[in-house]
């Protein structure tokens, strides 16, 4: 819809005075009704078909300065308020880029801690948790105080960090993963990993179309601003898959932004009858991501357990994401040129 634009202010005719004007004059007998003369004619088109004189006023069927049409409509307008204050940089970002300097540091010949403190720029005890929720992660291994890639880093050689992540988690969870982004107003599902005792979801309708409808769609759009959630909804409008699904704008809104946009997103047995899922934001710098987790229905007694599980390896994930991501751009610390520059200036690219 057109924006509406200021426009100068109609010129009003001059009224005579009182004592010029004769003693019958309408206008001498009504003073106060100086300031709408009769017989003003404002510019005001499209509001009818015709002319029509009402109190007072003349509207002209023909101008092109203003017109009704660009006025948004009030349910929308509520919905374009923010349903809560802006989020902070989730502390998984934060965590995340950390270890990423960190790891960029550790090569098969090993380091100390000592060495990697002063390279990294970080105090020690923070380091040494670093390094311990690594190991946890199997991103690293250490061995007479000597940090040496682990298992995972390993498969870097072979562009199957990613991967490999994803069916550790997969059976962790005993349900279908899956890793996705909303690139370029489209939904994408990057990564999966699913296996007969995790099956995926069956896409009867695909996700793209139903955003409102399951897990991935919604956590994605809870990222979107108004304009990106309502361009997506003009492209793909509501469908009615089960009868739970969504399908009103209000009520996906204020689901959207309840808990803010880096909360879990639940799909339950709106998108099929057969499946449940959920999705938390991954946070991939620059672009909106998410990690998600489905099963079938019949196994709904675990799906909050798997939730809580899945939210606390999104860092792990998110950052065997942005390994993968260096793995295939030709960036100086390929060359190990990383080991020359500035921490804080490292963490500050995507």
């Amino acid at each position: 819809m057109p924006d509406l634009v200021l426009v100068p202010a109609p010129v009003l005719p001059t009224i005579p005075s009182p004592e010029s004007r004769p003693e019958d004059d309408p206008i001498t007998r009504r003073a106060h009704l100086h300031a709408v003369p009769s017989g003003l004619s404002l510019p005001l088109p499209d509001l009818q078909q015709a002319p029509s004189r009402r109190h007072g006023l003349i509207l002209p069927s023909t101008s092109s300065w203003w017109s009704p049409n660009a006025l948004r409509p009030a349910k929308l307008t509520q919905l374009a308020r923010p349903g809560s204050p802006p989020a902070a940089v989730p502390e998984k970002w934060q965590i995340t880029q950390r270890a990423r300097d960190m790891l960029q540091l550790i090569r098969p010949g090993g380091i100390d801690t000592r060495t990697l403190v002063r390279r990294t720029g970080m105090q020690l005890s923070l380091a040494v948790q670093m390094l311990s929720w690594l190991r946890q992660q199997k991103f690293l291994e250490t061995r007479d105080g000597i940090h040496y890639p682990g298992e995972l880093m390993t498969k870097l050689t072979t562009n199957s960090l990613l991967t490999g992540t994803l069916i550790d988690l997969r059976d962790e969870l005993g349900a279908a993963v899956y890793i996705s982004s909303y690139t370029d107003g489209e939904i994408i599902i990057q990564e999966s990993s699913s296996s007969e005792t995790a099956p995926a979801v069956k896409e009867q309708t695909p996700f793209g179309l139903t955003a409102h409808a399951n897990a991935v769609g919604k956590s994605l759009l809870a990222q979107q601003n108004f304009a990106s959630r309502m361009d997506h909804l003009s492209r793909y409008p509501f469908i009615q898959l089960t009868d739970r699904t969504i399908t009103d704008e209000r009520t996906l809104f204020r689901h959207l932004d309840v808990d803010g946009p880096h909360a879990a997103q639940f799909d339950l047995l709106e998108y099929a009858d057969t499946e449940l899922c959920v999705a938390y934001s991954l946070g991939l710098p620059g672009r909106a991501s998410s990690i998600a987790l489905s099963m079938p229905a019949d196994q709904h007694p675990r799906l909050i357990a798997a939730a809580r599980t899945l939210s606390q390896r999104a860092t792990g994930i998110l950052l065997a994401h942005l390994l993968a991501d260096d793995m295939q751009q030709p960036t100086a610390h390929h060359t190990g040129q990383w080991e020359h520059t500035d921490p804080l200036a490292r963490r500050a690219l995507p």
